[in-house]
């Protein structure tokens, strides 16, 4: 486990609520998404080659500028050229842990339809304010979702994981 992957009470809700075998888009790659793809069938989005991998599907897309991220004062977000493969899947969870913070997440916002895509939304470390109001934003376009908090202490201090259910 470390700072950069979904906490230990995140995953263990994932396992305990998603079944095994099921398919998982995650936006961000890394240590997580390898444990992950031992259980479930993943599809990750991400801007850094360093974490293309066998164990999973792995879609290659760039940071570009973004309207919804340049509002937020972020850097931008992944291609949405890249994305379009996705346009006739459907997943049973979509987790958000990336681009990394520094970049910004926000730039989902500017493509909704992805939120249609699975029925459950996971947003990780909503301990911070800007991943909390992304959390917001996205339970809004999902009509008010059904929101469930997962709060744990790690090493790393207190760590906040949003669950969003569309209704």
């Amino acid at each position: 486990m470390d700072a950069w992957q979904l906490g230990i009470a995140a995953t263990d809700w994932v396992l305990a609520n998603i079944p095994a075998g099921s398919k998982i888009l995650e936006f961000g790659a890394g240590r997580g998404t390898h444990e992950r793809a031992r259980h479930y069938e993943i599809t990750a989005i991400e801007h850094n080659e360093a974490y293309e991998s066998h164990d999973y599907r792995c879609l290659l897309a760039p940071i570009v500028l973004n309207e919804i991220s340049s509002q937020y004062n972020e850097q931008g977000w992944y291609d949405p050229e890249v994305l379009l493969a996705l346009e006739e899947e459907e997943f049973a969870l979509i987790i958000v842990d990336g681009p990394p913070g520094e970049v910004g997440r926000s730039g989902i916002l500017a493509h909704p339809w992805l939120l249609n895509l699975a029925p459950l939304v996971m947003v990780d470390d909503t301990h911070r304010e800007a991943e909390r109001q992304l959390a917001h934003a996205i339970s809004a376009m999902m009509k008010n979702a059904d929101t469930f908090v997962i709060n744990e202490e790690s090493e790393w201090g207190r760590r906040e994981t949003t669950v969003l259910a569309w209704k």
